[in-house]
């Protein structure tokens, strides 16, 4: 990708979530505790490792870890999200959790820094995944983990392009979600080995994802969520069969696929 593609990805970035950052603080699904302990778990993070936290957004992700490794850099392409990590933190009274800024495809960092770096719930939005994949493998440790949590696109062409379609008209900012041999081959190409891949699905409830909260968390401009509101209550069979979504009592449900996946260098 050019530099030029990237450096407006980047600016939609940056202009998408420095107006919504609060927002990721009190979202259920980012901040789902029951998650973020799993991923801990799978991680298998100990009180000695350093970790990075690529995307922090509003720091879920790196004061979940904060909890059980001895330091953790929460980094991020937007200040306005560090600055909701720093209040987080803050408010948690955690001492350990640094910030720094910058874009996932350019880490300011050493080689073989981390025990674990990780991403979740952001790659769909980096300018160049398979760059910023090389970039986690580079800072990450011989032996250490590279984890990613991500929504993923389906096989079939047909039916990612009607997913990835949906996601940019409710957030430009999206550049795309990978599907799952893409995610396997780019983990493997910066050199490193899948050790656990498991599937499920992205909610922030137990019904699920409420459509209008959705639009309403990106700031969906209202002609947008209006073509959208169409595509959910007139889904393709498969579309809907993908995002299960629901029509329950005038309101809209659904969910998204989602991976996590942990890989040793």
């Amino acid at each position: 990708m050019r530099a030029s593609e990237s450096d407006l990805i980047h600016e939609k970035v940056q202009t998408q979530f420095g107006a919504t950052a609060a927002a990721y603080t009190t979202s259920a699904g980012h901040g789902d505790a029951s998650a973020l302990g799993k991923l801990v778990q799978m991680a298998d993070a100990k009180p000695t490792d350093r970790v990075l936290d690529i995307a922090t957004g509003a720091g879920h992700t790196a004061l979940a870890f904060a909890s059980q490794a001895g330091e953790v850099i929460a980094y991020d392409l937007t200040e306005a999200m560090l600055r909701e990590t720093e209040k987080n933190a803050r408010a948690r009274d955690l001492s350990n959790v640094t910030t720094r800024q910058g874009p996932a495809e350019m880490l300011p960092f050493p080689d073989s820094s981390f025990e674990i770096t990780v991403v979740r719930l952001a790659s769909h939005h980096f300018a160049d995944n398979a760059q910023a994949v090389r970039e986690m493998a580079r800072v990450t440790r011989e032996g250490g983990r590279v984890v990613v949590v991500d929504n993923y696109g389906p096989e079939d062409d047909a039916l990612d392009a009607e997913l990835q379609h949906v996601e940019t008209l409710r957030d430009a900012s999206h550049v795309r979600s990978y599907k799952l041999s893409v995610w396997r081959a780019t983990l493997e190409s910066a050199g490193l080995r899948v050790t656990s891949e498991v599937t499920e699905r992205y909610s922030d409830s137990v019904r699920g994802m409420n459509f209008e909260d959705w639009v309403k968390r990106a700031r969906t401009p209202e002609d947008r969520v209006r073509e959208l509101r169409r595509i959910f209550t007139e889904p393709s069979e498969a579309l809907r069969a993908l995002l299960k979504i629901e029509e329950i009592d005038g309101a809209i449900w659904f969910t998204l696929p989602q991976v996590t996946l942990v890989a040793v260098k």
